[in-house]
């Protein structure tokens, strides 16, 4: 038996592992041909290697425009959709309003009795025509309406009975003239007891070849049934419009680009409306050389098979000419069932319009208006992002070299970009922690500042709208909204870009809770409570209106209640991001670029009919709503659609919260929401100071008290409510 080695004497079994290891481990280590030199070892292999190489680019190459261009296509599509859709919506508000405005006159009792006597008159025999001019209830019809007509920039009026006979007009010629059968078949729907919006049409077709037409320009008109003592449809009130005024500048609102218009057409192709290129049109001979010529009622929606703007001489007279490829979709859908996504589309494939230029296009055909509205934007502005994506590849393929540095270094740099603004954690001085927020146009982070160790909320704006215009408007308007100090605004710490370039700005950083979700938690607040509130959030609007800023946009999710330093429902106004600056406007400013969006409950009717508008009077409107929705629970206009909703705004007259608040609210403070709720903004406060003054006087008579308060918040936090912190408030700035 042999003896155990010593200690410090190894084991001989122990080196014949270690020579073995040795050797494998060399044998592993010995240097070995990689694999790229293999591949160059011989130039079959090199040109193989290379041919290999440019199929793959070449592929990757036409794999990725397509890609690129797929998705452009898709953006167009969505851009057009969303401008077809608000220039419609628009059209319907603006309609609707003007419908009911008919109604209300037709109903008026003078109104009618006016038309019953020349109704009857109408049907005494021969020379109808001289006695309806010269009847005196056609002078005081005329009396009653013309301040309607003067308030709402009508032309004239008529009026028109069952048989088709004109009983009233402003125009002598007119007097007792029987229209034609294809406008009494217009007519016929009013008869029914329906009003309705009646397209332009040319004056020699709605009246007939007898009187010359009075109208040098295109006119539409609204017409109304008007009822006799007994109920029954005697005649059709209507109001007459130019049509290439205010019909004409609602399609304009919303251009696109340098090419884009949109227009409406009927169902011969015929324009309705003013086109964005009159000029062009004179000089291609599709409109005459003259200051009074209109392409309303004159130009063809048809193809002219060639780019009259280049020079091309059609073969075929403008009415023999086809439809344009949209025009044709949008008339042969007249036929289809009655629903949205039959009688509507898109074309992201270039045609040619009635210049015969290349252009892209929406469409929708609105059966209740038997006319299309369409949108074009130009080919080559649509897709001029695909030109430089073309010489971008055509140096990739010329230069093989340049094309592979180009490719890695346009990866890394599209990497680094991704990282620094999606997952960015380090802004300037702010340490980005966590997103809490995410809006349509940028991002909300809470950060911390890296000397201060304050949380902070970071906003940053996203990449896909990080123009150089839209960084331009952003930083005007955070430089507006910074002059603001007043306790209960939130404050703005600091802005600026990253090396980057990546936009953003930081602000104070809340744990509260919002009054929508408050009003949402609890319902109806206690009317001190409610008083407590609004002191503070006038407080903050005073600031701004003193300063030459109005907010526009003041409703219950952009307003913060807080614990702050101790003090317990400390209100704080966010969301600046449309504030407009009266003493000094800016083309540029932001709301130009958001004028269709948002919702109208809390916006004043003034803004509604003119969205760029700004008057502090507009804060005051949204102050009522906000403390409506605050003592009551519920909202100030109940409707299932936007557009039911916009009517309420601009014509329901508004409910005193006492009416629908389950508890007792002093009466000073009911007057006071109600007149904050004009419809006339002369009616309305004036300041926010006459606001201040009443809410300070109910304060004293109505204390809300901070151990009030306290036990609220106290039992908020028992609940769980602690965890509703300003990210989701501040979402709404995103």
């Amino acid at each position: 038996m042999n003896p155990p080695p010593h200690p410090f004497c190894p084991d001989p079994s122990l080196g014949e592992i270690t020579r073995a290891n040795q050797a494998s481990s060399s044998a592993r280590l010995a240097p070995r041909p990689s694999l790229f030199a293999l591949l160059l070892a011989t130039p079959l292999r090199r040109n193989l290697l290379v041919a290999v190489t440019l199929a793959v680019i070449g592929g990757l190459g036409s794999w990725t425009y397509q890609g690129v261009r797929r998705s452009l296509q898709e953006i167009r599509a969505s851009e057009l959709t969303t401008v077809l859709d608000a220039e419609v919506k628009g059209l319907e508000v603006w309609s609707e309003e003007k419908k009911r405005e008919a109604e209300r006159w037709a109903q008026d009792p003078r109104v009618r009795q006016s038309i019953t006597e020349l109704v009857a008159l109408s049907r005494e025999g021969p020379q109808a025509g001289e006695r309806l001019w010269r009847s005196p209830a056609r002078a005081r019809l005329f009396e009653i309406l013309a301040p309607v007509m003067q308030d709402t920039g009508s032309v004239t009026v008529n009026v028109i009975d069952r048989s088709g006979v004109v009983v009233a007009t402003r125009f002598r010629e007119y007097a007792g003239v029987r229209v034609p059968a294809a406008t009494l078949a217009h007519l016929e729907e009013i008869f029914q007891g329906h009003t309705r919006f009646v397209r332009p049409l040319r004056e020699e077709a709605r009246i007939g070849a007898g009187p010359l037409p009075l109208f040098p320009r295109p006119v539409l008109w609204v017409e109304a049934p008007v009822r006799n003592d007994r109920g029954e449809i005697m005649a059709a009130l209507g109001f007459a419009r130019f049509a290439d005024e205010e019909f004409t500048n609602i399609l304009k609102v919303a251009r696109p680009g340098k090419t884009g218009e949109v227009y409406a057409f009927d169902e011969s192709g015929l324009m309705l409306s003013e086109s964005r290129f009159n000029d062009e049109l004179k000089r291609v001979g599709l409109l005459p050389d003259s200051p009074e010529a209109r392409s309303a009622l004159t130009v063809q929606v048809r193809d002219p098979g060639g780019d009259l703007t280049a020079g091309h001489v059609p073969d075929l007279e403008p009415a023999a000419r086809p439809l344009t490829r949209l025009a044709a979709l949008a008339v042969a859908s007249r036929f289809k069932s009655d629903s949205s996504a039959s009688q509507r589309g898109v074309l992201v494939e270039p045609y040619r319009n009635y210049r015969g230029v290349e252009v892209i296009g929406a469409w929708k055909w609105l059966p209740e208006y038997d006319m299309g509205v369409a949108v074009e934007v130009g080919a080559h502005e649509a897709f001029a992002p695909l030109t430089y994506l073309n010489i971008m590849f055509g140096t990739l393929f010329g230069l093989f070299t340049l094309s592979v540095l180009a490719a890695l270094g346009s990866s890394f740099l599209v990497e680094r970009l991704r990282r620094q603004v999606g997952e960015a954690r380090q802004l300037g001085p702010y340490k980005l922690e966590r997103e809490i927020g995410e809006g349509g146009m940028s991002r909300v982070y809470l950060a911390t500042h890296a000397l201060l160790k304050r949380p902070t909320a970071v906003k940053i704006l996203k990449p896909a709208v990080a123009t150089d215009e839209m960084i331009a408007r952003f930083e005007r308007e955070v430089r507006l909204a910074s002059q603001l100090s007043h306790p209960n605004t939130i404050e703005i710490y600091d802005y600026g870009r990253s090396p980057e370039g990546v936009f953003f700005y930081a602000m104070e950083y809340l744990n509260g809770v919002t009054l929508e979700t408050l009003v949402g938690c609890d319902g109806a607040i206690p009317a001190p409570r409610a008083i407590h509130i609004l002191r503070q959030l006038c407080g903050s609007l005073r600031e701004a209106h003193a300063k030459g800023l109005v907010h526009r946009d003041v409703k219950p999710q952009n307003i913060m209640l807080c614990e702050r330093g101790g003090e317990f429902d400390v209100v704080k106004v966010l969301d600046f991001g449309l504030v407009k600056d009266l003493d000094k406007p800016d083309p540029r400013d932001i709301t130009q670029f958001l004028r269709i969006l948002g919702t109208p409950l809390y916006m004043a009717p003034e803004r509604i009919r003119h969205p760029a508008s700004a008057d502090p009077r507009s804060d005051v409107y949204s102050v009522g709503a906000v403390a409506f929705h605050l003592l009551t629970g519920r909202r100030l206009f109940e409707a299932e659609t936007d557009l039911d909703l916009t009517h309420q705004v601009l014509n329901a007259p508004p409910r005193r919260p006492s009416e629908c608040a389950p508890g007792e609210i002093p009466e000073e403070l009911d007057n006071l929401v109600l007149r904050c709720l004009a419809k006339d903004p002369a009616a309305r406060p004036q300041r926010m100071e006459e606001l201040l003054m009443v809410l300070h006087v109910l304060s004293a008579w109505h204390p809300w008290t901070q151990s009030a308060a306290a036990e609220w918040w106290q039992r908020y936090r028992a609940s769980g409510g602690a965890a509703l912190s300003s990210p989701a408030a501040q979402r709404s700035a995103a």
